[in-house]
């Protein structure tokens, strides 16, 4: 006998934000009306000031869901005691598949960054793991492995191939992903 899973339903919170999360990935944050919103959710506009003040309360709220899951993805399999090379190559690995499975949420992330959100978030259970993790790969002078070169060029060489990457539409096989991994690796470490 075969039970069939029952789908739990998201809670009135989650479902605005949800909601939001496709509103946005569809028409951007200048077309995303709370009226929308609330036809969408199934939320009525008071219940959506319940939970939150403003749209840029529920974008703020979105932000940090999806940033705490983008990490959580980012660090699965890290720890402290893993070599960098290690722990760059598993962080490659896990990133190209959280862009290929959630592109809704790199989406969102990419258009919040690029609106002048702020990105920072509050405290969370992963500030520890994410503090080992960072000062890892600081700057070589910094007391980590990387190249000594501004950041946004060490992220466009890594993070930034590795989005473009994972948005075409055809997936990297394994073997490739991991070669071109310890490739950039080798080109971005001190």
């Amino acid at each position: 006998m075969t039970h069939a899973k029952t789908k739990v339903k998201p809670s009135k919170r989650d479902a605005i934000l949800n909601t939001m999360l496709d509103v946005v990935a569809e028409r951007g944050f200048h077309d995303a009306p709370m009226s929308l919103i609330a036809e969408r959710s199934g939320a009525s506009t008071g219940v959506i000031y319940h939970y939150f003040k403003s749209k840029e309360e529920i974008i703020r709220a979105l932000y940090e869901r999806t940033r705490t899951l983008e990490l959580a993805r980012l660090l699965d399999g890290f720890s402290p005691e893993m070599s960098p090379r290690d722990s760059f190559l598993q962080s490659w690995s896990n990133f190209y598949w959280f862009y290929r499975e959630h592109g809704r949420e790199m989406h969102f992330l990419e258009q919040y960054k690029s609106a002048g959100f702020p990105c920072e978030t509050g405290r969370t259970p992963l500030d520890d793991k994410i503090a080992a993790f960072q000062q890892r790969f600081s700057g070589g002078s910094q007391g980590g492995v990387l190249q000594d070169w501004p950041p946004r060029v060490l992220e466009q060489m890594t993070v930034g191939l590795l989005a473009q990457l994972a948005s075409e539409p055809a997936e990297l096989e394994k073997g490739l992903l991991e070669e071109i991994g310890r490739r950039v690796w080798e080109s971005v470490r001190a």
